[in-house]
């Protein structure tokens, strides 16, 4: 049985603004509704720090509740060497208290030899922490925008216990194939972020992923596909949870984190 994972995004300070993400609220929701990983984004983190939080504070939390951290979203790398050197180590700082299995990342910039070396420099950071790289592809960035060119830029790196992390709406969305998920090796596999959604209603992605994600089997994406073939590559690894809406992100956390293990483990049992 495929482990969950609750991933904080849905109510991210890079979301809310000046609204209180209310982290260690999302620790207890997450733990009642009977996740046992937790994925505390970086922005949210970033704002209980400003608050007089402690990241130990979030640690302590989760030991308490019965959770651990498996994702930290979110590392930027891209062409701004000095911004990505800097975010390296501040998300490093986190890393070393939270433990999480794999540091998220994007690459939103074209890549050339500099962001190569940058990514390895954050390949060795987090490797001596014990965290992998799960580079998120995303269907509107210049280069890292599928399976394909993802998995490009992870042969040009050569990272040990780097990967790609297949995010369902993302995969849905970019222009992978069944082919391409099929010979998608388990080994350059990170995670799965798993999500519904309806039929587009624009042609603006980003806010169609941040506003318009619903709960497992709402929507139209092909899940239960997408399960199979993961299940018969032999994936057994854990699935992130991150469903994105405005109409949900209103609801009493544990309201909210009850219904996305619910739907989630129907695919994942």
């Amino acid at each position: 049985m495929a482990d969950l994972c609750f991933n904080s995004m849905n109510r991210s300070a890079f979301i809310l603004g000046d609204e209180d993400p209310d982290l260690l609220g999302q620790i207890d929701a997450a733990a009642h509704a009977g996740f046992r990983f937790f994925g505390p984004d970086e922005f949210s983190i970033a704002r209980f720090r400003r608050e007089g939080g402690r990241v130990e504070a979030l640690a302590e939390r989760m030991e308490a509740v019965g959770i651990r951290t498996f994702e930290l979203p979110t590392l930027m790398v891209n062409d701004d060497r000095e911004t990505t050197r800097g975010e390296i180590e501040r998300l490093a700082g986190i890393a070393r208290i939270l433990r999480p299995d794999f540091i998220q990342l994007n690459m939103d910039s074209k890549v050339d030899a500099d962001v190569i070396d940058d990514l390895r420099r954050a390949g060795d950071v987090f490797g001596e922490i014990g965290a992998g790289l799960a580079i998120e592809y995303l269907p509107w960035l210049p280069e890292v925008r599928d399976i394909r060119s993802t998995r490009s830029v992870l042969d040009r790196a050569g990272i040990e216990g780097a990967g790609v992390l297949v995010d369902t709406w993302h995969f849905t969305h970019s222009g992978d194939t069944w082919e391409d998920l099929e010979s998608l090796p388990l080994g350059e596999l990170s995670y799965v972020q798993f999500d519904d959604h309806p039929a587009l209603e624009s042609d603006d992605l980003v806010t169609e992923t941040l506003m318009r994600r619903v709960m497992p089997g709402e929507g139209v994406f092909e899940l239960d596909r997408f399960c199979l073939l993961l299940r018969e590559k032999g994936f057994d690894g854990v699935v992130s949870c991150e469903i994105l809406s405005s109409e949900t992100r209103g609801m009493a956390l544990e309201a909210f984190a009850e219904r996305v293990f619910t739907s989630s483990r129907r695919y994942w049992p």
